[in-house]
């Protein structure tokens, strides 16, 4: 993950953002978002997630399984 890739980020993401930057689809971000432990935003039933807490969230030192299917 390179640190120019992290950066050009938008301040806010959407789980289109998420879902590109992980290259996953948009309903397992949207997922991700609610059940991943991640802290979000929730307006109305659209999700937003800083990007400090997204960048929080994948430098967590806790291992995670995370199985949607």
């Amino acid at each position: 993950m390179s640190k120019a890739r992290i950066e050009s980020l938008p301040d806010v993401l959407d789980a289109k953002d998420i879902a590109s930057f992980l290259s996953i689809g948009y309903a397992k971000s949207l997922k991700l978002i609610r059940f991943s432990g991640m802290r979000y935003i929730q307006i109305g039933k659209v999700y937003r997630v800083p990007k400090a807490n997204f960048i929080d969230w994948l430098h967590c030192d806790e291992s995670m399984i995370i199985n949607f299917d």
